[in-house]
């Protein structure tokens, strides 16, 4: 009997939607206000960092094991 391969399924994050949040923030302060981008910016900024220091803690949990 064949084992079935185990399937890697991330934990559940929230930088996503702040990811989101920011990109929307920069098109809406394209319209609007030039300092709603500037905002927009820097929160997208923070989320792709914090998006990515999270995945680097989990690979090297993994590593570790």
């Amino acid at each position: 009997m064949k084992e079935k391969p185990e399937i890697h399924l991330p934990p559940p994050s929230y930088w996503p939607i702040v990811l989101a949040f920011g990109m929307t923030l920069i098109c809406a302060g394209v319209v609007s206000n030039i300092i709603v981008s500037i905002f927009g910016v820097i929160v997208t900024i923070v989320a792709i960092a914090g998006w990515t220091m999270e995945n680097r803690e989990l690979s090297q949990e993994k590593h570790h094991e």
